[in-house]
């Protein structure tokens, strides 16, 4: 039976240790892919190549719990073109830049590790060699404060080249094991380029010497030969002007003489981009990463081709203003200082001996061996949920008709351990026929309504639509393979799934609907698109959905969209369309003017002031220890009745948090652990400590005490310390804050009046005695001495034996026993309680004896009476005899002098002699009666009578 039981429990044990390492393992971060073909089927135009995709859709899993991350390497790009200030027009645009990129800089000072290295490339047409400042041999955080000080001296000239720039980024990122990554800056479109292309012509050779004279000098002099090779050749393309004034040159140096390439603006142009987008490549392939961001307008900047270059190597890239440029920086400056995985998906193309082909457009690279390649990145912030997943799309284009079957398809990563991870999808297939159904190419783009996608913002208590954003599809009918056809699509729906944080902005044509627990909006085209002649009509067409943000979110991208048809030939058909290379990043905005308080996706808020281009003034932090959680914000309102000096935070899961702009403390009893109010009054020492504690970095407290005509200094105290107030009267407390949010020169007042209570109460004499018709006092002795309210309540419980003559004299009024009663009156509720014995001072005779009952006299002794009596009580008030009588007058006679009776022996013989006493107040009167013997004095010798009688 104990085997049995054990090997339950064991079984138990085991279940329960499996399961917790089944959930540990859950939680591990970690990425899952998924490929599917957008169409199964497609078909082959007699005239072209059929045209598919390949589908990726990366799932990461898990949550970071460890704020530790790999060493980084970090290369700022600073673009400082003549058009960053607009060729002097507009010097803020530039200085805001600059800004921008110290605020960047101050960052990574402030998070940098031990290990992490950072280098900046000022460019122009060219690098600014002379300004590059690279990884310092010591730390970090000394080239940061180089690359501060290079950036304030900086001034903008010159044209736009990123080609030389990400050359000389590759050159200093080379080698190492860190983590690399490159914050790309520019405001307008490449202009300049230099690049290596292989040339044959007849090189100018030096093949020896020959002697060479005149008069008596004789000298070598060098020979040439012209042969013929293939080399490298720098090659210079550059573009002058803008719009429809722009030029372009390229040219090249041979033999030491220049030469031109005759190429129009848009070839020279194409090819310089084409040069960016090769540098990508190369990024890529050594796992760096590309964060770009486009300061300026759409006419400005080129954001479709900067998402390319940073999509190229799996990041992304963002649009900024002069507004926004510093958040920004500090954006991608947080996502690289975030523990990330980052790996890539590679598909094998090379089985299929040069068929298909990966189509123009496509972000996936070609490495030597025919391989796709997409690189990815998810950033994991400590704590949070799972990065959102994102989809790749694989163009490919197929020369023959067939069954193609991708038997080789991996996802490589490291996870945050740094362990790599190698993942092998199973077979996925596409076949290519001479006749399918049509299909549609498609593209989706995001547009902003107030706000471009990547900068949205939600306005707490507004109407305005900051955070909305258009999702609009340009579709286009295509795969007719014969001329003769004819049909129609019908029935045409887009399907877009929503991600986390997304919702639909209500419209005609637009619906809601579930996939798979996911929401999708669903937009229902209106027309149907007839194909004859190998022609469609309409040959394309729009359809757009308006969605907006409804929480805070980090570079979100969409996924990929579905396209739903029927097919008067086919039936009902299903395509895709890729999912753009725009992020969504969207903040929450409280504004209390001329600030504005922004709530982003990890929980931190950042202060700014609107009237400043939005300048950071302040920002929170996690963790912290003021109550903000880290999570994605949805709502920041202002407390009701709180002035402005609470903010309420709802998370995106309806949590609520407070960010507290002023400082609040509580007063509470140090022995009763009550908590008190402003204006109560306290009869305990009080202690005051931080409830509400300010938001943001650096805060720090100040308190100060006024007591009467004593006012305390101010005194900095720590959050947690508890502060006491012992000091009776009416203590005024004072907190402040400074630093972080807290409103300057706010002063938090409260006040608490500290008694100090009676502990004990004495009284003396106790107990109290008081003789009838007599008076005595008494003293009430207090502790402690110093107590605030000394007032007491005194009571004689039987007023008819005793009462108050003044406030501390008794008098006794009758005999008998009553209670003297003394309470506090300060709430300490403290009753002392002493007898008060009321005596009368009157003492009765209760009785009368003589001393023997037989005495003997002598004749003529004289005796005093009371020297023979007993008195009981002897201390009788009264114990005067008011009559003696002898019943033999003649043989014993008694008389009174001067008050005092005496007997006196007048005959031999015998007399009982009677003593009375006067009457007593209780009506009692005492007598007592002895037989006197009068003998003669020469009878000593005889006898002397009965035992008890002898001499008095």
């Amino acid at each position: 039976m104990k085997r049995f039981c054990f090997s339950f429990l064991a079984l138990i044990l085991l279940l329960v240790i499996f399961s917790l390492r089944g959930s540990a393992q859950q939680e591990k971060p970690s990425v899952e892919f998924n490929v599917n073909p957008s169409q199964n089927v497609i078909v082959k135009p007699k005239t072209g190549n059929a045209e598919g995709s390949l589908n990726i859709h990366l799932t990461p899993k898990g949550k970071a719990t460890n704020a530790d991350r790999k060493p980084i390497d970090v290369v700022f790009i600073f673009d400082k073109s003549g058009s960053m200030n607009e060729l002097g027009k507009n010097p803020k645009k530039f200085q805001s830049a600059k800004d921008a990129m110290t605020e960047a800089i101050n960052f990574f000072y402030e998070n940098a590790g031990p290990n992490d290295r950072f280098a900046f490339i000022p460019f122009s047409s060219d690098v600014e060699n002379d300004q590059v400042v690279y990884f310092s041999p010591n730390n970090g955080k000394e080239s940061l404060s180089k690359i501060n000080e290079t950036v304030s001296k900086l001034s903008a000239s010159g044209g736009t080249n990123y080609t030389q720039s990400f050359e000389k980024a590759l050159e200093i990122l080379e080698g190492g094991n860190n983590n690399k990554y490159i914050i790309f800056m520019t405001d307008g479109e490449p202009t300049f380029s230099t690049v290596k292309e292989k040339m044959t012509y007849k090189k100018k050779v030096q093949v020896g010497t020959e002697k060479k004279c005149f008069l008596f000098f004789c000298w070598e002099e060098p020979v040439y030969e012209y042969k013929t090779v293939t080399e490298d050749i720098d090659v210079h393309y550059e573009l002058y002007g803008q719009g429809s004034k722009m030029t372009s040159k390229v040219y090249y140096y041979l033999n030491g003489e220049q030469y031109y390439k005759n190429m129009s603006v848009k070839d020279t142009l194409a090819a310089i981009r084409q040069h960016g987008l090769t540098m990508a490549e190369k990024l890529a392939e050594k796992n760096i990463k590309l964060y770009s961001i486009g300061f300026g307008n759409d006419s400005e900047v080129d954001m479709d081709y900067l998402r390319k270059l940073s999509a190229i190597t799996g990041v992304t890239a963002r649009q900024a203003s002069q507004e926004n440029i510093a958040p920004i920086f500090e954006d991608i400056s947080k996502d690289i200082d975030t523990p990330s995985i980052s790996g890539e998906v590679k598909v094998d193309l090379s089985q299929f001996n040069g068929k298909v082909k990966v189509m123009e457009g496509s972000n996936a690279r070609i490495d030597e061996n025919n391989n796709a390649i997409f690189n990815f990145n998810f950033s994991y912030p400590i704590n949070q949920n799972p990065p959102q997943p994102i989809d790749l799309t694989l163009p490919l284009s197929f020369s023959e008709t067939g069954t193609y079957t991708f038997q080789h398809i991996e996802m490589t990563y490291n996870d945050l351990s740094g362990q790599k991870v190698s993942v092998t999808h199973p077979p996925v297939t596409i076949e290519v026929k001479d006749d399918a159904p049509p299909s549609f190419k498609g593209t989706m783009s995001l547009k902003g309504i107030e706000n471009t996608p990547d900068n949205l913002i939600k306005i707490s208590n507004s109407t305005e639509h900051t955070n909305e954003f258009t999702v609009q599809y340009d579709l286009e009918p295509y795969g007719l393979m014969d001329n003769r056809v004819s049909g129609s699509i019908t029935n045409i729906k887009i399907i877009q799934p929503l991600p986390e944080g997304i919702s639909v902005v209500s419209a005609p044509g637009v619906s809601t609907i579930n996939v798979s627990g996911t929401p999708a909006a669903v937009l229902t085209a209106p027309s149907t698109i007839n194909y004859s002649s190998g022609a469609f009509n309409p040959n394309k067409f729009t359809a757009a959905v308006t969605l907006k943000a409804d929480w805070a979110l980090s570079n979100v991208k969409m996924p990929l969209a579905t396209v739903q048809y029927k097919d008067s030939r086919f039936g009902d058909q299903e395509t895709t369309i890729p999912a753009s290379d725009q992020v969504i990043n969207m903040k929450v905005r409280l504004r209390d003017y001329p600030y504005a308080y922004d709530g982003d996706s990890s929980g931190i808020i950042t202060k700014l002031n609107l009237d400043e281009n939005g300048r950071k003034l302040e920002q929170t932090e996690y963790p912290n220890n003021y109550g903000l959680k880290n999570k994605a914000i949805k709502e920041m309102v202002f407390q009701d009745d709180s002035a402005n000096t609470t903010i309420k935070i709802t998370y995106f899961d309806n949590d609520i948090a407070y960010a507290y702009l002023k400082p609040d403390f509580e007063l509470r009893g140090n022995k009763t652990g009550r908590l008190y109010g402003n204006g109560d009054t306290a009869n305990e020492p009080i202690d005051m400590k931080l409830t509400n504690l300010v938001a943001g970095k650096g805060v720090t407290y100040s308190y100060s005490i006024e007591n009467g005509d004593e006012k305390g200094p101010w005194v900095e105290f720590s959050p947690g310390d508890t502060i006491p107030l012992t000091k009776t009267g009416v203590n005024k407390i004072k907190v402040k804050a400074e630093g972080g949010f807290a409103i300057k020169d706010l002063i938090v007042e409260k006040a608490i009046t500290i008694e100090k209570r009676i502990e004990s109460v004495a009284i003396e004499p106790d107990p109290i005695e008081i003789d009838v018709g007599s008076t005595a006092s008494f003293t009430v002795k207090i502790q402690p001495e110093d107590a605030t309210n000394q007032t007491l309540d005194f009571e004689i419980r039987d007023r008819g034996v005793a009462d108050f003559t003044d406030t501390n004299r008794i008098l006794g009024k009758t005999e008998g026993e009553t209670e003297l009663v003394v309470r506090t009156k300060d709430g300490s509720n403290i009753e002392k309680t002493v007898p008060i014995i009321v005596r009368n001072p009157y003492i009765p005779l209760d009785e009368l004896k003589f001393k023997k009952s037989v005495f003997k006299i002598g004749l003529g002794e004289k005796i005093p009476l009371t020297d023979l009596l007993i008195f009981n009580p002897d201390n009788a008030t009264q114990k005067n005899i008011d009559q003696v009588v002898s019943e033999m007058e003649n043989k014993v006679q008694v008389v009174k002098e001067n008050g005092v009776w005496f007997v006196i022996g007048k005959e031999v013989g015998y007399s009982t002699i009677t003593a009375t006493a006067e009457k007593q107040h209780n009506g009692n009167q005492p007598q007592a009666s002895a037989l006197f013997e009068v003998i003669s004095n020469s009878n000593d010798d005889e006898d002397d009578g009965p035992p008890d009688a002898g001499r008095w």
